[in-house]
């Protein structure tokens, strides 16, 4: 909890809030010394991804004469960055609210949240590698802490920070070769041999989470950070796929405490196998009985017109703070959350 009273009242509170504006000043200086842009985008939009798990918040415009316009709040301002790479930009990062409908109220999520996303053009998803580990260590050398906290563990993030495939933490922690589980009929037995409770209507990426959230995830980052690389292809509509094995792509999630705090993407930049991709993930939404729009023609205009191969990144403000200050959850971190709104 963290209110105006909390603020007033608790000096602890105060200081993870304090800790909180300094984490934020300290993330645009890193941006900026490397002559980063920082860029301003819509946060209201009239197309949102389609990614089919995610829920945005719908929300609606009257113009003057009281006609309606269906608008909902981003999850992310991706699309729109990516429009200013292709209008020439190379260096872009940006610290905006986002929100996803269907969250849980505290613990490691909150519907209103904070993120820092940043693209290089050129660029490579190792690239974005190398700046988010600079970031941390940048951020903990001025608030003098070589570690963070995180589910009770104390993980360094100053030496140096691990880098493993997907299909490499699969062997490592369930003896499993993952190119063998690229398909959704040899992944569901495995999961059903392993005791999961698979669903007819269940996708792919469904089956690979129920497996890899109880049974790797926790083990993840629990000594020092580490970024884990090369999704299946068919958990990605965004990325490139990896030009040694196109059964992979190129997509990255950062792992400290067994907390996912970033995912980032080498970007897709072919406009039509981009509309493709996006247009079965409108599919998958349709068929998940979840709202649905059209593919944003704008994105796929700028994508047509010309983008330099990109890598870019999303990284959770609020968790990165929730690491540094070692709160208990996001209620701490974020002023008046929606937890702490909806109990006053």
């Amino acid at each position: 909890m963290s209110t105006w009273s909390d603020l007033k009242n608790n000096h602890r509170l105060k200081n993870i809030y304090d800790t909180r504006i300094n984490i934020l000043r300290l993330i645009r200086e890193f941006f900026w010394s490397l002559n980063f842009v920082e860029t301003d985008t819509p946060i209201a939009i009239k197309n949102p991804g389609q990614e089919p798990y995610l829920n945005p918040v719908p929300v609606i415009f009257y113009d003057p004469v009281g006609k309606a316009e269906n608008f909902y709040l981003h999850t992310s301002p991706e699309l729109a960055m990516k429009k200013l790479l292709a209008a020439g930009y190379e260096k872009i990062f940006q610290i905006v609210k986002c929100f996803r409908n269907y969250e849980s109220f505290g613990g490691n999520h909150n519907t209103e949240f904070t993120m820092i996303e940043w693209y290089r053009s050129p660029g490579k998803y190792q690239d974005i590698m190398d700046d988010t580990e600079n970031l941390f260590k940048f951020v903990g050398e001025k608030l003098n802490k070589k570690t963070v906290r995180c589910n009770d563990k104390e993980i360094n993030i100053s030496g140096k920070w691990e880098r493993q495939s997907m299909k490499e933490i699969w062997q490592k922690f369930i003896n499993v070769n993952l190119d063998d589980y690229l398909d959704i009929s040899s992944l569901k037995k495995l999961a059903e041999d392993k005791g999961y409770k698979v669903d007819k209507a269940d996708a792919y990426e469904d089956i690979f989470f129920k497996i890899f959230l109880n049974e790797i995830e926790p083990h993840l980052g629990n000594e020092t950070p580490i970024f884990v690389y090369d999704y299946p292809a068919q958990m990605t509509s965004l990325s490139r796929l990896c030009e040694n094995d196109p059964r992979y792509a190129e997509r990255f999630e950062l792992y400290i405490g067994g907390l996912e705090l970033a995912n980032a993407f080498g970007e897709l930049t072919d406009a039509k196998e981009q509309k493709d991709r996006l247009e079965n993930d409108k599919k998958l939404r349709g068929e998940l009985g979840k709202p649905t729009w059209p593919v944003d023609p704008d994105f796929i205009g700028a994508l047509e017109s010309g983008m330099a191969p990109a890598g870019g990144i999303a990284l959770g403000v609020d968790r990165m703070v929730l690491l540094f200050t070692g709160a208990k959850d996001l209620n701490e971190v974020i002023f008046n959350s929606v937890s702490d709104q909806l109990s006053n």
